[in-house]
């Protein structure tokens, strides 16, 4: 791997972020592929979160590449994979969206509605995962218990915002239902935004299990210049994302007996501008998923049959530009079991797991993947310590943005490509003791066939679909830290890959070769009184060479936040948040401009 100097690293664990727990929720980090996130703090009492994107912005593994911040569109990678290798979930029932990963990270449900996430990857993502090879982030419900909160927001850039959750008792059951809005002008000009959310989920027990009902709706605009082009052109896009649901479980995940079945139907409306001076009808789309999921553990004397299955079905109901490709619907079936056989000894306890998945769709050939592993797990010396090694494969099918664009022009398709595969092997290490929390994994994910879209100089006002196998090496760490009034949480991902395109002229990649080779994350909080608490946030990272790349490769961004609880009398909470403080331009996506310093006072009142 290539790594920069001595001096660069110091800086960044100094001045990085790093993971966060879950508001509500223990931080549990015996699982090596588990990890809670929450925005703002790993402390309970602070700022609440708009959307459920600020929520991922704190896991080392997962980038959060933004066409500028959290309330515009972005992109999720997961351990150097692009935003179409990452699935994402809800309770265990995998969310999809058929045109583009762009919009993965759109989910239209209340925050608040999670206690916080895991991270699938490896054999949990072969066997948990749907159409992702690199991970799943896969969030887990909260329970709902009677009472609310409402919120204010006032920031730079004429940002405004409110929201209000309540919850409580209906009947025999329980719901939830958020409202949310904000809008503003942007930290740059052209960058206006505007987003409103209605969401409710409402649980009952029904024979020997629950019920639990879900939906929401987001409308979202955001404009933002060479947005996804990376063209000096003001774009906007505009999209409506729906989404109803269903879900019913019984049983115990902890106790080897577990059963869940549930569906949802999703739908995203959504008006592309690639000049906002000009608006057209060129790029929109209306597309729609109906699903129906299982899953569930069932335990036999000392092993455990973890299993899943999967049907989905999509259609493209309308389209100006995604009409070039030979079909507008598709049908994908997906079904996996993994048996795990625990056993005691000298050394501590074992596991030894193995298993099967296979992945079908109608239009896209079929592949079974293998999934094996073996883990440990003791106490030594008041110490609790969990180390694995595994290996796995996961696939994936383009979407229709690759499949249906025409094969030249600003957005330039190839109808030809196929299923996508990732071979992953990976071992890691966790230690936990009193107030020490630490892990460490290092893997290698071998991707094949992957789609990426690309430039090249001869056309300089187009980007193209292109397959390309690459070798991904990587190195994560997380040391948290806790003693008296401060808490501290390092993370680090050291990332390398070696890449192989089957086309020739390639100048730059727009996504597979953007990441962060170097990438560090410190957080440090301080309670400063028993209801006052200061959170310092940094980043430093460090990516390859890219010709779209306007500025330098490198980035260092600092965060501060004061968190104030029961400001004005028990309940009321206080927050001050700054941004970006020292203005760093670096792009998160090469092309895109990145956002500027940004700074929020949030007023919440919690009953």
């Amino acid at each position: 791997m290539q790594f920069s100097k001595i001096s660069k690293l110091a800086m960044g664990l100094i001045l990085a972020p790093g993971l966060t727990g879950a508001e509500d929720q223990a931080i549990d980090l015996v699982e090596m592929s588990a990890f809670p996130v929450y925005a703002g703090s790993f402390l309970q009492g602070s700022a609440p979160t708009g959307q459920l994107s600020d929520r991922m912005a704190r896991e080392v593994r997962v980038d959060m590449q933004s066409r500028g911040g959290v309330r515009y569109q972005t992109d999720i990678s997961i351990r150097g994979g692009i935003f179409e290798g990452t699935g994402l979930s809800v309770g265990g029932l995998a969310l999809f969206d058929p045109q583009t990963g762009h919009y993965f990270s759109e989910i239209p449900l209340d925050p608040s509605f999670f206690a916080g996430a895991k991270l699938l990857t490896g054999v949990e993502n072969g066997i948990r995962g749907f159409n992702s090879t690199a991970g799943t982030i896969d969030w887990t419900w909260a329970p709902i218990s009677a009472g609310g909160n409402a919120w204010f927001r006032l920031g730079t850039n004429s940002w405004y915002g409110a929201g209000i959750r309540q919850s409580g008792k209906a009947g025999s059951g329980s719901y939830e239902i958020g409202l949310t809005h904000e809008q503003g002008d942007g930290s740059i000009e052209y960058a206006d935004f505007e987003m409103s959310r209605i969401s409710a989920r409402f649980e009952q027990e029904l024979g020997v299990g629950t019920l639990r009902l879900f939906g929401g709706y987001v409308d979202k605009f955001y404009g933002w210049p060479r947005m996804y082009t990376g063209f000096p052109l003001n774009e906007t896009d505009h999209y409506a994302v729906s989404l109803l649901g269903w879900q019913w479980e019984t049983g115990n995940q902890s106790n080897g007996s577990f059963h869940r079945i549930g569906g949802y139907w999703r739908q995203v409306d959504d008006d592309y501008e690639y000049t906002r001076e000009s608006p057209n009808t060129f790029f929109e789309h209306k597309t729609e998923v109906l699903s129906l999921q299982g899953d569930g553990i069932v335990t036999l004397n000392t092993t455990r049959l973890i299993y899943r299955w999967a049907l989905v079905k999509d259609e493209i109901l309308r389209s100006t530009s995604l009409v070039h490709g030979p079909f507008s619907e598709r049908e994908y079936g997906e079904g996996a079991v993994l048996a795990v056989q625990d056993f005691e000894t000298d050394w501590g306890e074992w596991s030894a797991y193995g298993g099967f998945g296979i992945d079908t769709s109608s239009e896209d050939s079929t592949v079974g993947m293998p999934q094996i592993g073996l883990s440990a797990s003791g106490v030594s010396d008041g110490a609790f310590w969990k180390t694995y090694l595994e290996y796995s494969e996961t696939s994936q099918v383009p979407g229709y943005t690759v499949l249906n664009s025409r094969t030249s022009g600003l957005f330039g398709g190839n109808p030809n490509l196929g299923r996508e595969l990732a071979q992953t092997i990976e071992a890691g290490i966790s230690y936990q003791m009193e107030s020490v929390l630490a892990k460490l994994v290092l893997f290698q994910r071998r991707d094949i066939g992957l789609v990426d879209w690309v430039y090249a100089s001869d056309t300089p006002s187009s980007r193209q679909a292109a397959p390309v196998d690459i070798d991904v090496r990587g190195l994560e760490g997380l040391l948290r830290w806790e003693l008296d009034s401060t808490a501290l949480e390092f993370g680090f991902s050291l990332l390398d890959k070696d890449e192989g395109y089957s086309e020739s002229g390639i100048d730059a990649s727009y996504y597979a070769l953007n990441y962060a080779r170097q990438r560090l994350l410190l957080t440090v909080e301080q309670q400063l009184t028993d209801e006052m608490v200061l959170r310092v946030e940094g980043e430093y990272r460090e990516h390859p060479d890219n010709t779209l790349r306007t500025g330098g490769d490198e980035a260092l961004l600092t965060h501060m936040e004061l968190i104030w609880n029961n400001f004005l009398s028990e309940g009321w909470a206080l927050s001050l948040r700054g941004t970006n403080l020292g203005k760093e331009d670096f792009q998160s996506i090469p092309g895109t401009p990145a956002p500027g310093r940004e700074g929020f006072m949030t007023l919440s009142y919690r009953w």
